[in-house]
């Protein structure tokens, strides 16, 4: 894998902040001030491929990139945009989705909208 690639894949290899593809070229553009943003997206596209990585699609701010690809729910703020993991377990299961209503689910995306607690603060401030 060229190192461009690599060099790509090191910041979200820990980062559980949901980041976005400027967040990565920022992070990587630290060690290795030539890499394009292409790259970064072309790199992403094959974790994507590869199930190593979720990409959360919004409609109204930019799509960001999760490095836990288990089925899980997504707390995002409404003010900062933050998205964090609310920790337990799913409602149902694709077995209990399936068994109740004969849908063979594939994929799953949970998330829940509200205001991060730094957000909350500011607002009572």
């Amino acid at each position: 894998m060229p190192a461009q690639r690599q060099a790509s894949i090191g910041p979200l290899a820990k980062d559980m902040t949901h980041p976005g593809a400027a967040d990565i070229l920022k992070k990587i553009r630290k060690s290795l001030p030539q890499i394009s943003m292409s790259t970064v997206y072309y790199t992403l596209d094959i974790l994507k491929k590869e199930r190593l990585l979720q990409e959360l699609e919004f409609y109204d701010r930019d799509n960001r990139y999760d490095i836990n690809v288990m089925n899980h729910i997504n707390l995002i703020c409404k003010k900062c945009g933050k998205i964090g993991d609310f920790p337990g377990e799913m409602p149902y299961t694709y077995t209990q989705v399936q068994q109740r209503t004969d849908f063979q689910p594939v994929t799953m995306r949970y998330e829940y909208y509200g205001y991060c607690k730094e957000c909350r603060r500011k607002r009572a401030g």
